[in-house]
Parts: C-alpha cells; sequence; structure tokens
C-alpha cells in the first residue's frame, strides 16, 4: 500500500495536479504505513429461534447459545479514513453454538469476515453496526432415515450472516466491554432442500484487549464534495441447486443490470433487472406442478449499497414482471457482496430469498462502467 501511493504521488506532481512539498510526501507515505491496532474480543450469546415456518414447530422450544471469538484489526490511516469519515475494523469473527437441541440440529461452528465501520474511536462510548458473511458447520443435517425432523438445513456447510449492533465501553487503553444484540441466520442458499433456515436473535456480552494501543489521529471530518459516481453493472451469475424429491443438481443461470447513483460518501442507490433461467424450476414444472409454464423468470429490483473501498455491499427488493409458474411469493429480496477486482470487473456472492426462506445462492461475474 506504502508503494502504491508514492507512485501515486510521484506521477502527479510533475503534472501540476498538487502543489506539494518533499515534507508533505513523506508525511502522507508515513501516514499510510500506520499499524493497525489488533484488537482480541470474545462474547457470549443467549437467544431463541424464530418460528416462522410451520414446518420448524418442532424446534421451538430451543434456544441457543453461543461464544464468539473476533479478531479485530482497527485501522488507523488516512486512506481508510476517507472511506466513512472514521476508523473502520476489519477481522475474522470465529463462534460456536450450542442449538440447544442436539438430536435435531445439532451444533455449529462459524467462520466469517467483517467490515465494520467505527464512529467515535476516541470516545469511551460508542455505538457500533456490523454486517458479517462467511461459513457454518453444523453437524446435524437432514436425513431422510436418520434425521428427518431437520427441516432448517440440508448440508454440513452452509452459509452464515449475522448483523451486529453494539454498545462499546473502553475502560482503558488496554480493556474494553461490549453489549450487542445480534440477528444470525444460517442457511445454504437454496442449493439443497429442505432449506427453511435457522434464524435466530441472540444478546452477547463480551470483553476485549487491545494488544498495542494507540492514539487515533484527530482528522477533521470532511463533508463528501467528490464526484457522486454513476456506474452502470452487467453481469452473468451461476450456481447448482437441489430440491427434495430428486437427487440431482440443477443448474441456475442468469443475466443482470444495474444502474447505480452514488448519493454520499458510503451510500448509493440502485435500480435494476434480472432474467433468470432456474433447472430446478423446470424438473418441478415438469414433474410435480404438471403444468406447461415457461420456467423462466424476469423481475426489475430496486436497492441500496454500502460502499466499502473495493467492497460493495447491496441490499435489493426485487419484485417479478415475468413469472408463469406463480410457484414463490411475486416479491423478493436479494442480499449481495461485490468484489472489485480492477476498476472494470467485479466478482460477487449474491442470496435470494422469498419472504424468510433463501431460494437460491449465486457467484457473479460482471463487468462496471
Amino acid at each position: 500500500m506504502k508503494h502504491h501511493l508514492i507512485a501515486l504521488f510521484v506521477f502527479f506532481i510533475p503534472l501540476g495536479a498538487t502543489a506539494m512539498t518533499a515534507t508533505d510526501t513523506i508525511a502522507l507515505a508515513a501516514d499510510s504505513n500506520l499499524k493497525s491496532q489488533f484488537i482480541l474480543g470474545i462474547r457470549q450469546h443467549y437467544g431463541f429461534i424464530l418460528i416462522h415456518s410451520q414446518a420448524v414447530r418442532n424446534i421451538k422450544d430451543s434456544y441457543p447459545w453461543g461464544t464468539e471469538i473476533i479478531l479485530n484489526w482497527h485501522k488507523m490511516n488516512l486512506k481508510s479514513w476517507e472511506i466513512c469519515n472514521c476508523y473502520p475494523r476489519v477481522g475474522l469473527l470465529i463462534s460456536f453454538f450450542d442449538f440447544d437441541n442436539p438430536a435435531i440440529l445439532g451444533y455449529g461452528l462459524n467462520v466469517v469476515g467483517f467490515v465494520e465501520p467505527w464512529f467515535g474511536s476516541h470516545k469511551k462510548l460508542s455505538i457500533t453496526l456490523r454486517p458479517a458473511a462467511g461459513l457454518s458447520f453444523n453437524t446435524r443435517p437432514y436425513d431422510a432415515a436418520k434425521n428427518p425432523d431437520n427441516q432448517s438445513y440440508s448440508l454440513p456447510v452452509n452459509v452464515y450472516v449475522q448483523l451486529n449492533l453494539a454498545l462499546n465501553y473502553r475502560i482503558n487503553k488496554n480493556y474494553g466491554l461490549n453489549f450487542a444484540v445480534n440477528y444470525n441466520h444460517i442457511s445454504n442458499g437454496g442449493v439443497r432442500e429442505p432449506n427453511k433456515g435457522i434464524n435466530y436473535p441472540t444478546a452477547s456480552l463480551g470483553i476485549e484487549y487491545n494488544f498495542n494501543p494507540s492514539p487515533f489521529k484527530d482528522r477533521l471530518k470532511q463533508k463528501y464534495r467528490g464526484i457522486k459516481k454513476r456506474r452502470y453493472d452487467v453481469a452473468v451469475f451461476s450456481f447448482a441447486k437441489r430440491i427434495a424429491g430428486n437427487s440431482a443438481y440443477h443448474g441456475v443461470f442468469g443475466v443482470m443490470t444495474d444502474f447505480s447513483q452514488q448519493v454520499s460518501r458510503m451510500n448509493a442507490l440502485r435500480i435494476g433487472a434480472e432474467w433468470v433461467w432456474d433447472g430446478s424450476l423446470k424438473w418441478r414444472i415438469e414433474n410435480q406442478l404438471n403444468s406447461k409454464a415457461d420456467y423462466q423468470r424476469g423481475a426489475l429490483l430496486i436497492g441500496h449499497e454500502f460502499l466499502m473501498g473495493r467492497f460493495v455491499f447491496s441490499q435489493d427488493l426485487g419484485v417479478y414482471i415475468y413469472d408463469q409458474t406463480k410457484y414463490n411469493h411475486p416479491v423478493y429480496q436479494r442480499y449481495g457482496l461485490n468484489f472489485k477486482l480492477t476498476d472494470r470487473i467485479f466478482i460477487g456472492m449474491h442470496i435470494k430469498a422469498h419472504l424468510q426462506v433463501a431460494d437460491l445462492i449465486v457467484i457473479r461475474l460482471g463487468l462496471s462502467f
């Protein structure tokens, strides 16, 4: 990172794009090399499972509890500050959960990553909102013979997402406490049925230790005056899906386009459209629905993006404008995380859900203009 910044400034100085002195250049290079603070945290969770379907009423008296270990790198340099007018944390979260129902749900080990805007890093008391996403390794998936009562998940490896709202209190330069409410979700994104998912809110209490505390620079918050960029995306996406009553995996393919308008430093609004060929729906039409309907579906979407450097986290609401089968609810949600490989090329993972049930998960590859 240091070398990239130095090269950037060396390139612009001869063009007269800035009147920077040699001292300024050295100061900015040194700023970019500020070491992140490493903070280790541990949290204890306790919660309950949301019963969103008749199919999962057999687990209604389950109260999950878990232990979470968080490895945080609290960024301190100017480039990180400019993303959100704050010092963000990036990190890895590892948690173990007992779902309080070993016979049906078993246990879960979650490994996820996160980027967490941290406003008020200087203050003793602060509130943070942290989205996290990764994998969950679960011990008791559905099995027609051995565990037919588990309608929540049918694969040993699933997608895990968490939304965390925390109140943080810094005791001294090394120690901090936090209290949080969390929304946790596990599913396989519709790759294999049954897949009702596990939705379990929890409350957590935690403590953390800062291994290399150092003062944050008191930087001036700047109102965003940069170019509010417009972006056009086109992409293809695909994955495989397996449904109950059929042992084969069916391909899902699609194309999409989005128009995004940046409205602030970290936020953008977007509209889009997608067209999907779902092989699992085709199989249902031919073998379960006794219909001649078209298995293709088209939709319009409207949504929001969090702009976090090379990462773009999106949330969309879609409605089918072409859907002959009417198999699912006509309105759906879609959540995605894209990573910019270059300024033009991105790759991402997106989850589509009808109400509380994930329908499918896809991998995207696209171009931005």
